[in-house]
């Protein structure tokens, strides 16, 4: 007599925590570009700020506790090693900097945007870039965690791919194609400091920062 043993599999399911967040945050950030239609300048450069900050707060409270049952990142305190990540990340933002502006003659953004003559404008940009970029991090960890979840495959850059896809090619619409393919692909320079540091949001925030503004 032959007994049949039948082997049952326990499937956990997917946290779909990742995928929500990854359409959420997109819908935040092309916030801005509908921002644009409303008939008061004043009205509508103070809208995006107002919007982002209430957008990237709820996704930090989710994403937080969130990784302490899924782990979506790393929030190391900054080591030699974050160290030597980002005097790279600053001396290679300093390089490209100074290249724009001795071949293009293009000053770096802290400068364009920081020092405008206009404190409403400088304060509203003071707020606005740096949410933009939590936002761009936020789209990075979570698209990570989704194509990890997806393919069960960690080795490839995931969320550097949606950054390119999802926030980078967008500015074709509403910036036109050369701005447009340009943001796209320093999409993936402004993801280096996430993937080398282990995903350490810390060092990915500070790099991205340097980056942005250099």
């Amino acid at each position: 007599m032959t007994q049949n043993t039948e082997t049952k599999t326990a499937h956990h399911p997917i946290n779909m925590w990742p995928f929500a967040a990854v359409f959420a945050i997109c819908a935040v950030i092309q916030f801005d570009a509908l921002a644009a239609i409303i008939p008061n300048q004043t009205a509508a450069l103070g809208t995006t700020p107002v919007v982002w900050g209430i957008g990237a707060v709820f996704i930090s409270v989710k994403m937080k506790r969130e990784n302490s049952d899924h782990l979506l990142y790393n929030s190391f305190p900054l080591s030699g090693r974050d160290g030597l990540i980002l005097f790279f990340v600053t001396a290679g933002g300093i390089a490209m900097a100074a290249g724009n502006y001795l071949y293009a003659g293009l000053k770096p953004l802290f400068i364009r945007e920081l020092f405008t003559g206009y404190p409403l404008y400088t304060i509203r940009n003071i707020i606005y870039f740096p949410l933009e970029v939590l936002l761009m991090m936020q789209l990075l960890v979570h698209s990570q965690a989704a194509g990890e979840l997806l393919t069960k495959r960690s080795s490839v850059p995931w969320g550097a791919f949606a950054l390119f896809l999802l926030w980078g090619l967008p500015h074709i619409l509403w910036r036109g194609f050369s701005d447009g393919i340009v943001s796209a692909l320093r999409a993936f320079i402004y993801s280096i400091p996430f993937y080398a540091s282990g995903k350490n949001i810390r060092t990915s925030y500070i790099g991205m920062i340097i980056l942005w503004f250099l």
